[in-house]
């Protein structure tokens, strides 16, 4: 497993750091158990480092629900990562993000969870699954919402947007399961 990591980056931004291959990112690497992580990384590095069978996409979550924040930003990233894949049977792979506690709902999603909710998937479903090259959509900002609506409640974040490690990763992570393996 192998993530090119910049918090809180945008599609935008990946998309001018590919452009430039700049070392912006640091790369972390799952291998034999143990993980490795390599500071001022390029997304090419990590594109490169092996003939990956699945390639995931994902938007900041401050805009996931915007959008107007997609385009033309992840057609350049496609186009990118195409032209410089080794595997040419990689599929493509989006993680959906989810909304933010309510206590910590931006004004532009009206300070609130479910109108964010429900931006982020208007936002998959008309900019994300329009694209023939996506063949699975990691739900996790559906399992999380619909996971608020149980006894846990609104819990899954640790500071009102990530989430925190026991039940909200752990929902992520079965998730992200469930959606690679079926």
């Amino acid at each position: 497993i192998g993530n090119i990591y910049k918090g809180g980056c945008s599609l935008e931004t990946h998309s001018d750091y590919a452009a430039n291959n700049t070392a912006g990112y640091t790369y972390y690497k799952i291998e034999d158990g143990s993980t490795r992580s390599y500071a001022d990384s390029t997304m090419l590095r990590g594109i490169l480092d092996e003939d990956w069978m699945t390639i995931s996409f994902q938007q900041a979550s401050t805009d996931s629900g915007k959008p107007e924040t997609y385009e033309p930003f992840l057609t350049n990233l496609m186009a990118y990562v195409d032209e410089n894949k080794t595997n040419p049977d990689a599929k493509y792979v989006w993680h959906m993000t989810w909304a933010y506690a309510q206590d910590k709902v931006p004004a532009k999603y009206e300070k609130d969870q479910m109108y964010m909710y429900n931006a982020i998937v208007n936002a998959v479903q008309t900019k994300v699954l329009t694209k023939d090259e996506f063949e699975i959509v990691i739900p996790s900002g559906t399992a999380i919402q619909n996971a608020r609506t149980s006894t846990v409640g609104d819990t899954l974040n640790s500071d009102g947007t990530h989430l925190e490690e026991t039940h909200g990763c752990y929902i992520a992570g079965l998730m992200t399961f469930k959606a690679l393996t079926g």
